[in-house]
């Protein structure tokens, strides 16, 4: 089995969680949670998530590897896999980091991300996982942070809607200050998924490839796509996988946004929406 970092990729609440959870079952695969201060480290203080070679200077790449690799120490275990939405907008960089990492990239739904995410929102980030994310930061970058932590702990203690949450593609501050939440989700959806397949096909073209697969093909048809999953992420003896695989996919989950969001809601971010779906092959 070779050594090299598994990356999962995938916009939030596209099923990351899940995949993570599927490819933690393999028992010489040390799982990170969303590591994202491992990946910005030294690249905290910018306009949005998106990272490039530039930023992937020689002290940061070493920073970042040999952060994972005493992690894959401590665990016990032999290889990395990790999963951080917002590496939607940094594969690049992360391809300058780990040039034979492999990397997945799962696609769902656009409006079963969007209604996911509205969910989200409307519940409010626990108290749990933003304490976890402030110890996880290093001090020096926290101011990086701060403005955006205050205000979801703000609108979690007085019950009130969040205004943003998940990856910041470029604009994402034009769109809180300016749109509508649904127009800002579906814009959000776009613009990091729309990302993610620029430098996909780019990375494909340079012969650095990037496997794709559906959500949706995976709840319905678990062992047959997730044996391709393993088989292009190298990952030797992956039938522990395979097997947690078949056993958790729900086929139901893929349609929930149907009952779940309103026509006026459809009609309103249709514009936003549709030419990135089409790309995508989903039909309206």
């Amino acid at each position: 089995m070779t050594t090299d970092p598994i990356i999962l990729v995938g916009t939030h609440r596209s099923g990351t969680t899940w995949l993570g959870e599927v490819l933690s079952q393999h028992p010489r695969l040390a799982y990170w949670v969303e590591p994202r201060h491992v990946w910005t480290w030294k690249n905290s203080y910018t306009p949005d998530d998106v990272l490039g070679t530039r930023e992937a200077t020689d002290r940061v790449k070493q920073h970042i590897r040999s952060t994972f690799a005493a992690f894959v120490a401590r665990e016990g275990k032999e290889r990395l896999a990790e999963k951080t939405p917002s590496n939607c907008l940094r594969l690049p960089f992360i391809r300058a980091v780990y040039p034979n990492a492999r990397i997945l990239l799962v696609i769902r739904d656009g409006r079963s991300v969007f209604r996911s995410t509205d969910e989200i929102m409307t519940s409010g980030v626990p108290f749990k996982r933003v304490m976890m994310r402030a110890r996880e930061t290093p001090v020096t970058e926290w101011p990086a942070y701060a403005r955006q932590t205050v205000g979801t702990v703000y609108r979690r203690m007085t019950g009130k809607k969040l205004n943003f949450w998940g990856p910041r593609p470029p604009g994402w501050r034009d769109w809180v200050k300016n749109d509508p939440t649904e127009v800002i989700l579906a814009k959000q959806w776009a613009g990091t998924i729309g990302c993610a397949l620029d430098d996909a096909d780019a990375l494909d073209a340079a012969g650095a490839g990037v496997f794709r697969f559906k959500y949706e093909d995976l709840m319905v048809r678990p062992r047959e796509v997730m044996t391709e999953v393993c088989t292009f992420a190298e990952l030797a003896d992956p039938e522990p996988v395979i097997k947690f695989a078949e056993k958790t996919a729900d086929p139901t989950r893929a349609d929930k946004w149907r009952d779940a969001v309103d026509q006026s809601t459809l009609d309103l971010v249709k514009e936003h929406m549709l030419p990135t779906l089409e790309r995508l092959g989903y039909d309206w």
